[in-house]
């Protein structure tokens, strides 16, 4: 089969590689759909987010959907034919966090698209057959590629505990802070706050449940939104940025007794985080690890209409077109919000 690999620095090229063949308990799925994710981005040209280090080529991709075509012989029989949405991290299902439900922080997971681990950008992948979720009939592969970064957004709002009326900061209108934006308000944020360095990303906040939108080039990100809580601060700062200054802001952001979620991948292992802010205010911080039983719900709120996902997806390529792809999410042209790779 035809696959993607990454042996270096923006260095994808097209490979042929073995047709996996399905284990007892998998699912092998036709990869049609697969979305560019900023992760992905980190490893094209940097070969590392934090520690975890690309030592050697791989597969990249982690957010794909495709058709079951055939399945092992413990699998439920009845996936055969369904277009799934995959939940990409497989965990051990043995560990300690696995049993007691944070199956998300497992320390054996499998990721794809990660160090030592093929992921989705090539024709066929053979998974855990239990992270196979199927969509409605009609909905597209492209759309429900989209509900791995949406399940982020509704993780993420759940991390936030909101109250009805909260107000919200969003940092970074990117994908996932567009999805945030969105799952936020469906979760009871009275007031969203979003802001953005590029100006076409603070216009598309505007349509992804923001309330009020800030150009935050201007390097006024707090100013703007202390102004507009009137000095008090934001109830929920979510930082979304792929930027290490990100979790500062979202912490000055904040009013005290507030909380902050953290969303956004800087790719470094250590960032700045201003303490004596975060403890006079007795701030909560949570991070936020990619998504805990979120694809259900997600493929229902995509399904009925209030989640929209399929107007952030501006770009599609073909596989063999992959790095013209990752070319463009890297240099943020053409007004780029999300790249699918479709085949």
């Amino acid at each position: 089969m035809r696959a993607i690999k990454w042996f270096g620095t923006r260095d994808l090229r097209l490979i042929e590689t073995p047709k996996p063949i399905p284990r007892p308990h998998e699912a092998l799925v036709r990869v049609e759909s697969v979305g560019v994710c900023g992760s992905d981005i980190h490893y094209y040209l940097d070969g590392r987010i934090g520690t975890q280090v690309l030592t050697e080529p791989v597969i990249l991709g982690h957010e794909y959907a495709g058709v079951v075509e055939a399945v092992g012989e413990l699998a439920d029989p009845a996936l055969v034919g369904r277009r799934v949405a995959v939940e990409p991290g497989i965990p051990c299902q043995r560990c300690e966090w696995c049993r007691t439900g944070h199956y998300n922080v497992c320390r054996d997971m499998f990721f794809p698209g990660g160090p030592g681990c093929d992921g989705a950008l090539c024709e066929y992948m053979a998974v855990h057959a239990a992270f196979c979720f199927p969509v409605p009939e009609g909905m597209r592969a492209q759309t429900a590629a989209m509900i791995e970064p949406a399940a982020v957004g509704l993780h993420a709002a759940a991390l936030a505990a909101l109250r009805p009326g909260a107000t919200v900061a969003v940092l970074g209108l990117g994908p996932i802070g567009l999805l945030t934006a969105q799952a936020v308000k469906l979760c009871g944020a009275g007031m969203v706050y979003g802001t953005d360095l590029l100006a076409y990303r603070v216009a598309a906040g505007a349509c992804n449940g923001a309330d009020a939108t800030f150009d935050a080039s201007s390097g006024e990100t707090v100013e703007w939104i202390m102004d507009q809580t009137h000095g008090r601060g934001v109830d929920v700062a979510i930082d979304c940025t792929n930027r290490s200054e990100g979790l500062a802001l979202a912490v000055a952001a904040t009013r005290p007794a507030g909380r902050c979620v953290l969303v956004g991948i800087s790719g470094e292992e250590y960032d700045a985080l201003p303490v004596s802010i975060a403890r006079r205010r007795e701030l909560q911080l949570n991070w936020c690890r990619r998504f805990r039983d979120n694809f259900p719900a997600t493929i229902a709120l995509v399904a009925n209409g209030r989640l929209d996902v399929d107007s952030l997806i501006t770009h599609s390529f073909p596989l063999d077109r992959t790095a013209e792809a990752f070319e463009l999410v890297a240099c943020g042209g053409d007004n780029v919000l999300k790249v699918s790779i479709d085949q």
